[in-house]
Order: structure tokens, then sequence, then C-alpha cells
């Protein structure tokens, strides 16, 4: 069974917090207090036995009479504190002088001599001082008792007032830190109420922010945050899959076509059957690759590709992916230039990157067009894909490297392209630590740059 210490309401959680330190620092002070008056007290009781003994010493010394007569001299036995005792011995401790009786408490006359003592001894609070006092070839032992009842009684009334004043203290402040928080935390209870209803058709709605820059204005600006992140995250995550569905429905639509086609003619018909078949191929293949696509990116958003990085030289990679191209597009005038650049990366993503940069120059040039690659580094290593295609309009360029953007929808499924291919290069250099960005002029050509680090050779 689980038993909660704490309420659960965040009110009187502070309150009881703020009512525990308030009675802590109270109980600190008074304590302190209590303490240190007791102590300056005492003082103040060896400072007054102490100036007592002088007195009498005096008194004693100006007596002209025999000491006898000093002793019985009614100046002398005038003591300013009713709780101020004295008594006078000889050297063989006889008893000559005694203000008054202390009942129940005798202390030795000729021990700690001249140093102020504190005893709690005889069901007393006592200060006593024991001095010598010699004239006429005399001695004699004269002790000075301070009874500190009175102080000790201040001290226990001052107790008994503290302690009530700390109760009406700790529940007033539990009461007022009760009250204050719960007004300070009204805004919570609008948050909440606000939050419950945003749902996932209503995430356009925000927290309204007032007030002065606190910390519940911060939390509703951050939430409010949260809530443009997590809209702007939908809305691309609806597109995504409406358009993830369009990509899929065309070939599908193609291949149900040609299989009715087939189930029509194709089966008396050889070339109906082999433009079937053919067709079907293509769109399959074409799924395939698209489906494939979608997958890499799905892994991409959930981080669960982990890059197997190894050093090699890019522009190897780069000769590879050429040759590739140039097999695929005949015609296309593809040069490399550059130098050896070695990084630490995934060699096959890297790779798979300048596919797609080499696969878009390639489709969107002329027949005998030109594609540049450069290999360089500098700070960071580089890659340059430059083609003279037919560019891209200036109001397109910060969009294509969404996914399924397309410049122009009609040519590029005419050239077979999905919309996702700079989706994934641009993931694949991002998550290298590097950053891929693009120029382009309409009829003059594109030119795309990859900036990927560089292997550091101090480590």
């Amino acid at each position: 069974m689980k038993i909660k210490l704490l309420p659960q309401r965040i009110t009187l959680k502070i309150a009881l917090l703020y009512s525990a330190v308030f009675s802590f620092v109270l109980i600190f002070l008074n304590a302190a207090v209590l303490y240190t008056l007791k102590y300056y007290l005492i003082y103040q009781s060896m400072e007054q036995v102490s100036t007592q003994a002088e007195v009498i010493k005096a008194k004693l010394s100006e007596a002209k009479q025999n000491m006898d007569g000093a002793l019985k001299d009614t100046t002398f036995s005038g003591i300013p504190d009713e709780n101020i005792y004295v008594k006078i011995f000889d050297s063989k401790g006889r008893l000559l002088y005694l203000s008054k009786k202390l009942e129940r408490v005798a202390i030795p006359y000729n021990t700690n001599l001249e140093v102020p003592v504190k005893v709690d001894e005889f069901d007393k609070d006592l200060v006593y001082l024991n001095t010598v006092f010699k004239k006429s070839d005399a001695t004699f032992y004269i002790q000075v008792i301070k009874d500190m009842k009175n102080e000790y009684a201040f001290l226990k009334l001052l107790f008994i007032l503290m302690f009530f004043a700390d109760g009406a203290g700790i529940f007033i402040s539990f009461v007022t830190g009760y009250f204050v928080t719960k007004r300070a935390l009204r805004p919570v209870d609008y948050m909440i109420k606000e939050v419950k209803e945003i749902d996932a058709k209503g995430l356009n709605k925000r927290l309204k922010v007032y007030g002065e820059e606190d910390e519940l204005t911060r939390l509703a600006k951050t939430f409010n945050d949260m809530l443009d992140r997590l809209e702007e995250s939908f809305a691309r995550q609806n597109r995504f899959v409406s358009d993830a569905s369009h990509e899929l429905r065309t070939p599908i639509s193609v291949i149900k076509g040609y299989i009715d086609m087939l189930d029509r003619w194709g089966k008396d018909d050889r070339e109906v059957l082999e433009e079937g078949i053919k067709a079907i191929k293509k769109e399959t293949l074409e799924m395939e690759s698209l489906v494939e696509k979608l997958l890499f990116l799905a892994k991409g958003d959930d981080r669960s590709i982990k890059l197997e990085r190894e050093s090699f030289d890019l522009k190897e990679i780069a000769e590879e992916v050429v040759r590739e191209i140039k097999l695929i597009y005949e015609g296309k005038n593809v040069s490399l230039k550059g130098e050896n650049v070695r990084i630490n990366a995934d060699k096959k993503l890297i790779k798979e990157v300048l596919r797609i940069l080499l696969d878009n120059a390639a489709k969107y040039t002329s027949k005998n067009g030109n594609i540049e690659i450069e290999i360089g580094s500098g700070d960071e290593a580089y890659i340059k894909v430059k083609d003279d295609g037919i560019g891209i309009p200036e109001e397109d360029l910060p969009y294509i490297f969404e996914r399924f953007y397309r410049v122009d929808k009609a040519r590029s499924k005419d050239t077979g392209g999905t919309g996702l291919g700079l989706s994934i290069a641009k993931w694949i250099v991002e998550e290298h630590g590097g950053v891929i960005g693009v120029k382009s002029e309409v009829g003059k050509g594109t030119e795309f740059t990859v900036m990927l680090p560089l292997i550091n050779d101090s480590k």
C-alpha cells in the first residue's frame, strides 16, 4: 500500500513547504535569541558578583574600626540586589558574616578564587565569586553569590511567549501562503482548461499570454511554441501521407488498367501480353523505388538509421557514380575534377547523395547537356554538381528539399521523379553534420553544393 505523505494539490504543497521553511527559520532565530539572552544574563550576573565583591573589599579597607565593627556596619549590609548573598570567612573557615541565609547552598569559600563561576546545583541556578581580602596581617575570604531565579523565570516566560507566537506565526504563514499561492497559480487552472480543449483538429488554438514576463508567462509562450511545432509537424505528416497515397495511387491504377487489358485481350494477343507485362514491371519497379524511399525517410524520422562511418576518398566514390550515370544517360557530357579528399562518413549514404544529385542534373539537361562535378576541400570537404539544364525558378528554391515537392509536376512525372530524392540527400548530409545548398537560374542551369566535415588528423 502506497502512503501519500504530501497532498496532491500543488497549492497545499507549496503552502506546507513555505510554512516548514518559515517554521525552521523562526524556531532557529528564537532559539538563537534565547541562547544569546541566557548567556548575556549569566555574564551580567558574573559582572554583578565581581562588582559587589570589589565594593565590599573597598568598604572593609576604608573602615577605621576593627573588623568586628566593620562587619556590623549597617551600610555594609545594604546589598542592592535582594538575590545577592554575601558570606565572609576568616582564615580558619569560621563564618564571620552572612548577609542572609540561602537555603540548601554550601559552596566552598576557598576554591576558584577571583574567578566568577556558574553552577547548576542545589536545585538552583547560581553565580558566585570567591575572593581574598587581607588587612592588618589578617586574611578573610569573601563569597558573593547571585541567585538567578528572576533571570531564569524571565527566560521561561519568554520561551512560552515565543512558543505561542511561533505557533500563531506558522499558522498565519500557512494560511497566507495557501491563498497567495492559489492566487499566483490561478493562470495554471486557465491553462489546464484551455489545453483540454486542444486536440488534433484544434491545434490552431493558443494559450492567451498577458501580464508581466514571469515564469507562467514564459510557460504559456513555450507551450504555444510547442503547439506551433506540433501543428507544423502534423500538417507536414498529413501532407506526406496524402502525397504518398497520391504517388502510390498512380502506379496502382496503371497496373490495374493493364491487368484489365490483359484479362480482356492478353490471352489471345501476344503483343498486348508483352506490352502489359512490360508496363506492369515498369510500374512495379517504380513502386518499389518509391516505397524504399518512403521507408528510408520514415526510418530517418524515427532516428533508427545508424551511420556506418569509415574513412574513404570522396573523389573515388564520385568516379564510380560518374561511370554509372554515363551508362544510364548516354550522350550526357559528365566531367569530374578536383582533388583527393578523405572523409569519415557512411560510404553508401554519401554515394547515394552523389547519385541523387547527378541523376537530377542528368534528367533536367538536354540530350547533349553538360554536367560538372568538382571535389575539393578547405575548412570542409565540398562537392559541387553543376549543370546547364533548365534551371529552377527563384520562387521554388526554398521548397525543393521538401518531400514530394516538384517544380513542374508534369515534367517530373515524365522523367520518373517522385520529389523525394533531394529530401533524402538533405537528410543524409545533415545527419553527417554537413549542409547542402543550391543556386539556380532559369535557362542557365543549377549548381548544388554539399559541405562535409573533414577527418581531424589531430584526433
